[in-house]
């Protein structure tokens, strides 16, 4: 590649590398058109939506009334309103599957997205090698040619066009720099890209927990309430029905306590740990720093160029003057 790369071609100090940095482009365009088009909350409603029409239905055979506290409701009305309830529940459901099938498909996504994102990657670092091999090549064979042959000449013109010709390089360099920075960018999005793929797929894994296991276990929890209250309707003793049916109920409160203890703990563990989060952030702010250093050095750097070819400049124009005189 850089062999390929000619410095004495016009413009190439301004159209190096565009092809891959118009990729780039296109690629930021394409997560910003697909970050707009889907709905990221859909799937969480759905759940929340659920879990509340669950917690509201009453479900356990008994109704909580102001100031009278807990009665047993009617069999009738409780299977009524379990079968409304149900198909509540089936309708959720369906949504959310749907909802899984389009996080499915975002998480394929993202993969040809990561991929996508290391091979533009992989293609900025090589254009950057290359076009900086290609400037020291050109800086240490032919540039030395071009100054001994201006300086021969003794033709200021000749140097002006050699000072205009080192300006050019120093542009190049300065779009390799540039080429160099947005590669830093492409591997910062890589983490990015797949933040957002994980926490898409803790949503599927949610759904399925959900779908698999919390459904059956609260139609299981209704079929033994409407059991509860079939015995309850036979029993002459209704003292100790409740009492049985006051135990059972303590004892699947105790159950979904620990459910939903265990549930959350490990929903609240994180998905990346803040060790992580703070080496990112490090070497985030290492790479700031860097940067502004490099920036503050090639800065100093031209300044003294500047100011060694304009006493270069001085030094070949008093040198002509004095040959002159001395001829």
């Amino acid at each position: 590649m850089a062999q390929a790369i000619n410095l004495t071609q016009q413009g190439i100090e301004s159209s190096y590398g565009k092809d891959v940095q118009r990729a780039t482009s296109t690629f930021a365009d394409e997560i910003l058109s697909d970050t707009r088009s889907k709905d990221t909350g859909e799937a969480g409603e759905l759940l929340s939506t659920m879990l509340v029409t669950i917690d509201e239905a009453e479900l356990g055979g008994f109704r909580k009334l102001p100031i009278i506290g807990q009665v047993a409701v009617s069999i009738d009305k409780l299977r009524r309103r379990y079968q409304k309830v149900d198909s509540q529940i089936d309708d959720i459901i369906t949504k959310l599957e749907t909802a899984q099938s389009r996080l499915v498909a975002d998480i394929a996504m993202y993969n040809t997205m990561y991929d996508q994102n290391a091979q533009q990657y992989r293609d900025l670092k090589l254009t950057v090698l290359a076009g900086k091999k290609a400037l020291a090549d050109f800086n240490a064979t032919q540039l030395p040619a071009l100054e001994a042959e201006a300086a021969k000449s003794g033709d200021p013109m000749q140097a002006q066009v050699l000072k205009d010709f080192k300006s050019k390089l120093d542009r190049f360099a300065k779009r390799l720099d540039d080429l160099d920075r947005i590669s830093v960018v492409t591997l910062q999005t890589a983490p990015q890209i797949k933040i957002i793929q994980n926490a898409d797929q803790t949503i599927v894994d949610k759904i399925d927990t959900t779908i698999s296991t919390t459904i059956p276990v609260w139609k299981s929890q209704m079929v033994i309430a409407l059991g509860l209250s079939n015995q309850r309707k036979a029993l002459d003793l209704q003292n100790k029905a409740d009492d049985v049916t006051n135990k059972l109920l303590q004892k699947n409160a105790s159950a979904l306590h620990q459910g939903a203890v265990d549930a959350e703990k490990a929903n609240q563990r994180s998905v990346v740990e803040i060790e992580t989060l703070e080496k990112i952030n490090s070497e985030l702010i290492a790479t700031l720093k860097e940067t502004v250093q490099i920036q503050k050095q090639g800065k100093a750097n031209r300044q003294a160029a500047e100011g060694k070819m304009r006493q270069l400049e001085s030094d070949l124009k008093q040198a002509l003057i004095d040959n002159a005189r001395a001829l």
